[in-house]
Formats: structure tokens, C-alpha cells, sequence
């Protein structure tokens, strides 16, 4: 196999297909868009203003500023020979043998010996603590991970990613002999301010075994094999190139990195050939698009015809690989336990459940879709049926089992909606409707927002208002007998933000309070507990069947963080266009729950009337 030239830590991160693309380079890639290009910008202005606070905080440190590499590696070296305590811009040496180079934004002196990886990046690191992984932090005037200690009140985002450059650079330090003897750990300073450390040894990561059972790994261990799987790819891919009869290890794959590649113009229409493929589906990853293509099922159309009976006993844990064996075998009178064993009580008592009581019942049972039981998905009833839906006549189907439509109704209504940026939440919108007979004045579009510098105490501020706003209409509801609901299409981002705000702002058990209750409903989990489309499910979907449309051109989180820039005068922006931005933002936010609460009157009203999902059949 053709020799690959040492490659960066994006490498293990990168998508497998667009790591083979960008060496064939199979077409003219597209442009880097917009909003991909603010967000490299606004990377690189937070990298110079951390920079910029931490350098004067360390006489000592080290920025490493020659231009040519070599110079570069060269001055890193001495540098951590030396045990300068923090290197700013470093380059670690070659690691030939590893086919690793590699730049960490600033390197950690460890106490003792030896050094850990630090990287900036430009989002929040640090969440209310909900239980997740335990926040461990150090401040930019003590880096290091001996200074750390745990952070109150806080949970560490793990964000992938992230931790995988962390591994590649820790790879490099093992080489040259510099890593930290005492453990492998690594740290990202994000916008929280602070570094927030991670231990790559711990087992954090879900990940398929060759059994079919999740197993956790290491974040080493997941890099291990990231960056050796791609580093092969590249090889096959330089193989290629030579000899075009030599195979490619990779195909094009639908996740969610597609949207921003480069090589979408050579994928997008391989993929959405014919009926397309299954990875266009919904929640179909890599993992069940390797098992669907193990099993001969490389299209929507093909999973479509797959036996929603059988995937269902096979999704339950039934092992019908036995059963199928033994049709051609054994008497159709056969008892089951006589083919499966007596002991395999529950899958005994599902086949039973399913009207297969002796061996002659399986015929009715689907050949290839209890293949699948050699590699169980619990969701593939659902796929085949998300399938199904895709290449339906209706734009909607009701789930199975659901004969009526239902949605939680209130006398006062508040719909809800946050925007934010990766430095916080600046807006939180709020739509306010009475039912009949309880009109008020106040109905409308209300907005809680601020185009000042976002900083804790700005965001807890802004927070305060709209939440005394809320709080004001639960408790004057309450005193009135009446019922109160607030909606969210997809709530997880605006809990995550309001968890985290109230946890600074002394409001951490009323939000949880109110997060828990029947007041406030995620109209996604609504919608989806009951329909299905077989395509994306985001707001701008389901919103077009009630007929709804936004008023603002090209509404969506991209365009959104580009007006951002100009509505505070980030950019370049002159007053006429930053107030054009802040108007967009408004309209475009009151759009946002003014479709939610089109959604909400048109589920209500209409949704009932789709047909179910079963009347595509088997």
C-alpha cells in the first residue's frame, strides 16, 4: 500500500469519505460557506483574545512565532527540553513512525516532568451540573492540571471532537519523550474561561463491539483506532490513484458533516440515486447503515420492504436464526421450545405473543429480516417504517396505535423561543395567546432580548426579566383556576441554556421546578410520539404542513449568527444594516413561535386526519 505523509489531529475527527475525498478530490469542491467562514473567524479571534489574557499572566511563557516549521518544531523542543512553563503556538516534533505532526495551541508544564496538551476553542465547556461528567478546572493564572479542583455546581460538556485532537497530540508527546509521566490528560479552554480537564483514559465512549454489544472506550483508544482506520483510507485512496483498478475503502455515507462538506456535490447525488440510500433516514448512522449494507440493504426502497413483524420479535431480542433453520428441518408441528430451548422462556413467550406458537407459524415470518437477528437494531420496526413514510404519497402518517392526535392545551399559552451564540443567549421570545374568554391585552409577541456585549451578568439579567415575565403569568394563571402551558419546539437547547443561567442566577430549583412540570411541552416529542414523516423532523419541516412560512429570507441558525455580527456591531456592519439585523433577528424569532403555535393549533385541528403508517403495508 502506497506510504501516507504525517497528518494532522482533524484527521481522526474528519469524516473517513471526506478524508478520501479531499486527496482524489473527485470534483471541484464547493465553496467554504458564510457561516463556516465566521465560525473559523470567530475561532481565531478567541484563540488571540485568550492568548492575549493568559501571556502576561506567565513572564515565562514561551510564544513560539518562527514561521517555517522546522524553526517552529525546533524552538518547541528546546522549549520543553528547558521546561518553560507554558509554550503558546507551539509545534510538537515529527512523529514519522506515528505519521503524526501536529500544533497544540499551548502546551502545560507538568509537575515534575514532562508536559499535557491544552486547545482553545471558541464554545462553552461547562454546563449546570445534571450529573453528567465531573467539571475539573484550573485558572488561566495556574493552568496547570496539578492546579485544578473540582468546579461547584458544574458538569463537563464532552465533546468529541475536542478530545480526540487532545489524544493526538498526547500520541506526539509519548514520542518525543515528553508527556506527563503521571497520567494522560488534557485541556480545553473554552469561553467559560477557565481550563476544564479531561482524563483521555477514561472510559467515556459508546462504541459497537465485534459481539454487537456497546462497549465503552477510552478517548485513546478511540483516536487509536479513528486515526489508523483514516490513515488506511488514505493509503488505499494514494493506491488508487496510481492504479484506479485498485478498490477505495470508503462510500459515501449521510451524516450529519455533510451539510458543510465540500465534496456534498459528489456524494449528495450518489446518495439520493433512485429511492436513496438508507443513510438518508433519520437517525440512521453509520453503524446500522454497515448493518443494513451487511445484510443486501443498501436503499430506502429495500428497507421499506422488509417484514415489520419479523423486525419487531428481532428488535424484542427473539434469535429467529434457530427458527428459520429448522423450517426446512423439522415437522411444522414441531413445539418451539423443542427448537430454541425450553429455557429461552421470554423469547418463547414473545414468538407466542406474535401468534408462532409451533414451528409451521414462522413461514409467515420474512426470511430476510430475521437475518437480522445476527445484529439486533431495537429501532428497526421504526426504520422500516420511517421508510415507508419516506416514499409515501402523505407528507405525514400517524404512528402505530395512534387513532387521535393529541396535544396538551392550555387557557394561557406562551410559546418559546431562545437564540443565542456560542458566547450565550441573547434572546428569549415569547408569544402570548389566551384561549376564548380570556383575552388579554398583553397577547402578542413578547421579546427578551439585548444587543450589548454578552457577559454573565448581562445574559443572567436578560434571563431574570423574561423568567419574572413567565413566572408572573403562572402565578396569575394559577390564581385564577386557570391552566397554564408554555411551548418549545425541541426544548433541549433552551433547558441546557436556562439550567445554565439559573444555576448563576440563584434560580436553579424553580427552572428545574418548571422543566419537570406539565407547564412547559416540547412540541418535537409531541409531534414525534405520534407522527411520522420519514424525513428531518426540525421546525421548518413540520412547520410547512400547517402551511406556515417565515417572513425573513433564509431563516435558519446559520443565517442567524451571520446577522448576529452585524446587529452588535461585530462586523462591519453600518448602522442601517446592524438595525436591519436586529429587525431580521426580532421577525425571524416571532416567526419561530408563531410556527409553534401554528404546529400546536394544526395538530390539534388536523393532524388526526393523516393516514397511519400501517396503511403502506407489509
Amino acid at each position: 500500500m502506497s506510504e501516507v505523509s504525517p497528518q494532522g489531529g482533524y484527521l481522526a475527527k474528519q469524516c473517513p469519505v471526506r478524508a478520501q475525498w479531499d486527496l482524489i478530490q473527485p470534483c471541484d469542491p464547493l465553496p467554504v460557506s458564510r457561516v463556516l467562514e465566521r465560525r473559523f473567524a470567530a475561532g481565531r479571534r478567541f484563540e488571540d483574545e485568550v492568548v492575549a489574557q493568559l501571556v502576561p499572566l506567565h513572564p515565562d511563557a514561551l510564544v513560539v512565532a518562527e514561521p517555517d516549521r522546522e524553526e517552529r518544531e525546533a524552538a518547541t523542543a528546546a522549549a520543553m527540553k528547558a521546561g518553560t512553563p507554558v509554550i503558546v503556538g507551539g509545534r510538537l516534533p515529527a512523529d514519522p513512525g506515528g505519521r503524526r505532526v501536529g500544533e497544540p495551541d499551548l502546551l502545560v508544564a507538568a509537575a515534575g516532568s514532562g508536559y499535557r496538551p491544552v486547545d482553545i476553542k471558541h464554545h462553552r465547556c461547562l454546563d449546570a451540573n445534571d450529573g453528567g461528567l465531573p467539571a475539573l478546572c484550573s485558572g488561566l493564572e495556574r493552568p496547570a492540571w496539578e492546579a485544578a479542583g473540582l468546579a461547584p455546581d458544574s458538569s463537563a460538556r464532552r465533546r468529541r471532537d475536542d478530545l480526540l485532537q487532545l489524544a493526538h497530540y498526547q500520541r506526539m508527546l509519548e514520542a518525543c519523550g515528553m508527556a506527563a509521566p503521571d497520567g494522560r490528560h488534557g485541556g480545553i479552554i473554552g469561553i467559560d474561561g477557565v481550563v476544564t480537564w479531561y482524563d483521555l483514559d477514561a472510559p467515556v465512549w459508546q462504541t459497537p463491539s465485534a459481539s454487537g454489544r456497546v462497549k465503552l472506550r477510552s478517548t485513546m483508544d478511540a483516536y487509536d483506532f479513528e486515526f489508523a482506520f483514516r490513515l488506511d483510507i488514505l493509503a488505499a485512496a494514494a493506491e488508487h490513484q496510481s492504479d484506479p483498478r485498485a478498490g477505495l475503502l470508503v462510500v459515501p455515507v449521510r451524516i450529519g458533516e455533510c451539510a458543510e462538506c465540500p465534496w456534498w456535490s459528489w456524494c449528495g447525488p450518489v446518495l439520493q440515486a433512485g429511492s436513496g440510500d438508507v443513510s438518508l433516514m433519520p437517525d440512521v448512522g453509520w453503524r446500522e447503515w454497515r448493518i443494513h449494507r451487511d445484510h443486501g440493504v443498501t436503499s430506502r426502497a429495500e428497507l421499506a420492504a422488509l417484514d415489520h413483524r419479523t423486525a419487531a420479535l428481532v428488535a424484542a431480542g427473539v434469535d429467529l436464526r434457530p427458527v428459520m433453520a429448522a423450517l426446512d428441518a423439522m415437522p411444522d408441528d414441531t413445539p418451539l421450545a423443542d427448537v430454541i430451548g425450553g429455557r429461552r422462556k421470554a423469547q418463547l413467550r414473545r414468538l407466542a405473543g406474535a401468534g408462532i406458537g409451533v414451528l409451521g407459524d414462522a413461514r409467515a415470518l420474512a426470511p430476510r429480516t430475521a437475518a437480522y437477528s445476527d445484529a439486533p437494531m431495537r429501532d428497526l420496526p421504526e426504520q422500516i417504517d420511517l421508510a415507508r413514510a419516506a416514499l409515501g404519497g402523505s407528507p405525514a402518517y400517524r404512528r402505530r396505535g395512534v387513532t387521535r392526535v393529541r396535544v396538551p392545551r392550555g387557557d394561557i399559552e406562551v410559546d418559546v423561543d431562545m437564540e443565542n451564540t456560542e458566547d450565550g443567549a441573547y434572546l428569549w421570545g415569547a408569544l402570548l395567546s389566551a384561549a376564548p374568554g380570556q383575552a388579554s391585552e398583553r397577547n402578542g409577541y413578547h421579546p427578551f432580548g439585548t444587543w450589548e456585549p454578552l457577559t454573565g451578568d448581562t445574559e443572567a439579567q436578560l434571563f431574570g426579566r423574561f423568567w419574572a415575565w413567565l413566572t408572573e403569568l403562572r402565578g396569575n394563571a394559577a390564581a385564577a383556576g386557570l391552566v397554564f402551558r408554555a411551548y418549545c419546539y425541541n426544548a433541549a437547547a433552551e433547558n441546557t441554556q436556562m439550567r445554565r443561567i439559573a444555576a448563576a442566577a440563584g434560580l436553579a430549583d424553580e427552572v428545574a421546578a418548571f422543566i419537570g412540570s406539565g407547564q412547559w411541552v416540547d412540541l418535537l416529542r409531541v409531534f414525534g410520539n405520534q407522527l411520522i414523516t420519514g424525513g428531518p423532523a426540525g421546525l421548518k419541516q413540520v412547520a410547512a404542513l400547517t402551511g406556515f412560512a417565515w417572513d425573513v429570507e433564509d431563516p435558519g441558525g446559520g443565517a442567524s449568527m451571520l446577522r448576529y455580527d452585524q446587529a452588535v456591531g461585530s462586523s462591519d456592519a453600518a448602522p442601517a444594516e446592524s438595525q436591519a439585523a436586529r429587525d431580521w433577528l426580532l421577525t425571524y424569532n416571532r416567526n419561530d413561535v408563531e410556527a409553534t403555535r401554528s404546529l400546536r393549533e394544526w395538530l390539534e385541528r388536523s393532524a388526526s386526519g393523516c393516514p397511519p403508517v400501517e396503511s403502506l403495508g407489509e
